[in-house]
């Protein structure tokens, strides 16, 4: 299709036309007039008010819940492999400046709606790339976005995964496969924080490393006292425990989760750094492992904090509040006058302001007094699009607690 020739149209409700004038990326399927004839998976279409002004212009998804994928509020762009090749040499100008400020050899490379990229989603681990493919409609483009990615990074393989979930979402298939190169049969070895990582590539996306948490976790080490006594709960592959024990001499820590395959791989990756014994692991379901150390009287000078997700839908928002209500107030109850309580989310649903105020609550309820020190997100390779609140999914508190 060329852009000379006119593009279906997608008709607003005439209730939804005030949100998405905001410029935000999805269009759900309960926000607009379904056109009489079907459209076809990635079909590009233009966006029209009731009133039939032009809002914008994306691609279309019949089996998806997001109907339409906005990509472009110029009535001048086209979304074509060139488009997409653009916005990828966009997302990558972005990294090259991180790159010369870093001391780590993983990073993501395109976020999703971050980079107006929607559905799509690049890390970097060493010398390797992995897509996770969210948008049915990006499909067509992939062989344009893996020459794109190969051009620019000159990777030893790339790879896609786009899980099952995801796939029956978005009428697409599931994949987990190489698609250039060879994936390494072995895990890998990756830098941060002046720490070693290991990671297994063949393991999809269970890499046992989450690279939006890289600079909380150095943040935490900053704030943790010399000699203190320290607890991680949900440490999954050790990410804060080992950071903090790296940077923090006598410190006395015990990280928690209730995942015996991920206190295997905390474990290995703190023989690899030479921490093992600097940390005692605890498999334990978080909330239990915190009420009972409440009920023993047990004291802490630092507690981190950082859940799973517990809200996977505005339906959960509430339910999910409530676990964070408790889940910190039994940290307060644990933590001696001056603690310092790092508390994260990653609960896209639950808004920054939602965290704050449930810290609020938690500090009337214990009747301590709380400093808020440090309010952070993820690192600077996950920006959050200013139209698309999602984005700002992650929560870092880190507080002081008197």
């Amino acid at each position: 299709m060329s852009s000379s020739q006119a593009l279906r149209q997608v008709f607003l409700q005439p209730n939804k036309r005030a949100s998405h004038l905001g410029r935000h990326p999805w269009i759900l399927a309960s926000s607009i007039v379904e056109p009489a004839s079907k459209c076809q998976l990635g079909e590009q279409v233009d966006l029209i008010q009731g009133d039939g002004k032009w809002v914008g212009r994306g691609l279309y998804n019949p089996h998806s819940r997001i109907r339409v994928r906005m990509y472009t509020w110029d009535p001048n762009e086209w979304i074509d492999g060139d488009w997409i090749a653009l916005r990828i040499d966009r997302a990558i100008a972005l990294r090259r400046i991180l790159e010369r400020q870093s001391h780590y050899d993983a990073m993501r490379i395109v976020f999703s709606e971050a980079d107006q990229l929607s559905g799509l989603v690049v890390d970097r681990f060493g010398e390797h790339l992995v897509i996770q493919l969210t948008a049915g409609v990006l499909e067509p483009f992939m062989d344009r976005i893996i020459e794109r990615l190969s051009h620019h990074l000159k990777p030893a393989s790339i790879s896609i995964q786009t899980d099952g979930k995801t796939a029956q979402n978005e009428g697409i298939e599931v994949r987990d496969e190489a698609v250039l190169g060879t994936l390494p049969a072995e895990p890998i070895t990756i830098h941060e924080n002046g720490l070693l990582w290991r990671i297994d590539l063949q393991a999809g996306q269970k890499t046992g490393y989450y690279l939006d948490q890289r600079d909380n976790r150095m943040a935490a080490a900053r704030w943790a006292p010399e000699n203190g006594r320290i607890l991680d709960v949900c440490t999954y592959a050790g990410g804060f425990a080992l950071t903090i024990a790296k940077h923090t001499a006598g410190a006395q820590i015990t990280a928690i989760d209730s995942s015996a395959k991920a206190l295997d791989l905390a474990r290995e990756n703190a023989v690899r750094n030479g921490l093992q014994e600097k940390i005692e692991w605890e498999q334990a379901d978080f909330l239990d492992a915190m009420s009972a150390r409440v009920d023993r009287g047990e004291l802490y000078d630092m507690i981190v904090l950082d859940p799973p997700r517990l809200a996977g839908s505005r339906e959960h928002v509430q339910r999910a509040l409530h676990a964070y209500h408790r889940l910190n107030y039994l940290a307060t109850r644990t933590l001696r006058p001056g603690g310092i309580l790092v508390t994260c989310s990653c609960s896209g649903r639950v808004t920054r302001e939602d965290f704050r105020e449930m810290l609020q609550g938690v500090a009337v309820r214990a009747r301590r007094e709380m400093q808020i020190l440090e309010n952070r997100g993820p690192s600077a390779d996950h920006p959050v699009a200013i139209h698309c609140p999602e984005t700002d999914y992650l929560k870092c508190f880190i507080a002081r607690v008197l």
